[in-house]
C-alpha cells in the first residue's frame, strides 16, 4: 500500500457501538477504515460487519495500514490501548496521528501523552457528544492538541467539529464538564420515577414531564432506553468526573450520588431484550422489580419521629 493510500485509512480501536457508528461515518465520507477483531466479543465482529468495516488480522495490521488510529474503547482500558499503540510505534520510521475520543479525565489524558511521548506519534485529544445512533444527527466532536484543526478539517464533513486548545486536554476537560449533566439528569428522573411507580403513578408523572419540561424530557428519552446496555460504561464516565473535580479542588457531591445510582443500575441482570430498544416504562419496572435501589433499613431515616408515623399513615410500608 502506498503513501496516498494510507493517507485516507483510518484505524479504529476497538469498534463497540461507538467506534462501529463512528467507522461507517467514515467509511459513508470515502475513508478506508481498517479494526481487528482480534480477542473480541462475537457482538464486535457483528458490529464491524454492520459498519462495513475492513477487519485486519491483528492490532500490528491496523498500526501498518493507517495513517490515523482512533481509540474509542472504555475509559477504564485507554491507557493501555495507547501503551500498545506505543510499543509497537517504538521502532517505526513512519509518524502516526493518535486520537484518544475516550470519556477520560485530563489525568488520564497527561498518562496516555506520557505513554507516547518517545514514540512517532502525533495524539489529539478527542471527546464525542451524542449517542452512538445518532451521530450523523446530533453528534459533536471535540478536539484539541497540535494537529486539532487539520483533523477538525478532515472531520468536519461527517459531523459538526470543533478545536478547542493546542494542548491534549481541553477536549477531555470539557467531555467532564458537560457529561455529567445528562447522566446527573437521567439518575434524577429515574429515582423520582420510582417513587412513581411505588404510587402506581408512573403513566401519569411522565405525562406531566412531557408537558411541563419537554426539553429535559427529550434528553430523557434519548438516555435512559439506552441504561440497560450502557450503564456500566456511563458509571465508568462518571468515575472519570468525579476525578477530574477532586483534582480541581471541587467536592463531587451530587455527582458522587449519581455515580453511586448508575453503577447500581450496572449491577442489575438486564433480561435479553431481542435486541429491541426499551422503553422508559419498561427500564423503571425493572429497576423497582430488581429493588436494588431501595432503603435496605428503616424506611423513613430522614424524617423526624413525629412526622414518621404521619407519613407512614398516608404510605404503609
Amino acid at each position: 500500500m502506498d503513501k496516498n493510500q494510507r493517507q485516507d485509512t483510518i484505524g479504529i480501536l476497538y469498534p463497540g457501538e461507538m467506534g462501529a457508528s463512528f467507522g461507517k461515518l467514515l467509511c459513508d465520507a470515502g475513508f478506508r477504515v481498517v479494526t481487528t477483531t482480534e480477542g473480541r466479543s462475537v457482538r464486535t465482529h457483528r458490529l464491524c460487519r454492520e459498519a462495513g468495516l475492513s477487519v485486519l488480522g491483528s492490532l500490528d495490521d491496523v498500526i501498518k495500514h493507517s495513517d490515523t488510529v482512533m481509540s474509542l474503547v472504555s475509559p477504564g482500558a485507554a491507557c493501555s490501548v495507547a501503551r500498545d499503540v506505543a510499543a509497537r510505534m517504538k521502532d517505526s520510521s513512519r509518524s502516526l496521528v493518535y486520537i484518544d475520543a475516550n470519556s477520560i479525565s485530563p489525568m488520564t489524558v497527561t498518562e496516555i501523552a506520557e505513554a507516547l511521548r518517545d514514540v512517532p506519534v502525533d495524539f489529539v485529544d478527542a471527546s464525542i457528544f451524542g449517542l452512538a445512533s445518532q451521530l450523523r444527527q446530533r453528534g459533536m466532536l471535540y478536539l484539541s492538541g497540535p494537529r486539532a484543526k487539520e483533523i477538525s478539517n478532515q472531520f468536519g464533513a461527517l459531523l459538526r467539529v470543533k478545536a478547542v486548545g493546542d494542548m491534549p486536554g481541553a477536549a477531555s476537560a470539557l467531555k467532564m464538564i458537560v457529561s455529567g449533566i445528562p447522566k446527573g439528569l437521567s439518575a434524577l428522573f429515574i429515582e423520582t420515577m420510582l417513587l412513581a411507580q411505588c404510587m402506581n403513578l408512573l403513566g401519569e408523572a411522565r405525562e406531566a414531564c412531557d408537558e411541563i419540561y419537554p426539553s429535559i424530557m427529550e434528553v430523557i428519552n434519548r438516555m435512559i432506553p439506552t441504561y440497560p446496555q450502557h450503564a456500566g460504561r456511563r458509571s465508568e464516565e462518571l468515575k472519570e468526573v468525579e476525578e477530574t473535580m477532586l483534582m480541581s479542588g471541587v467536592t463531587p457531591r451530587i455527582l458522587a450520588a449519581v455515580r453511586e445510582l448508575t453503577a447500581a443500575l450496572a449491577g442489575i441482570n438486564w433480561p435479553d431484550h431481542d435486541h429491541q430498544q426499551w422503553t422508559i416504562a419498561e427500564v423503571i419496572e425493572q429497576i423497582h422489580e430488581e429493588g436494588i435501589l431501595q432503603l435496605s433499613r428503616s424506611p423513613f431515616p430522614q424524617f423526624p419521629k413525629q412526622n414518621k408515623n404521619e407519613v407512614e399513615r398516608y404510605y404503609p410500608v
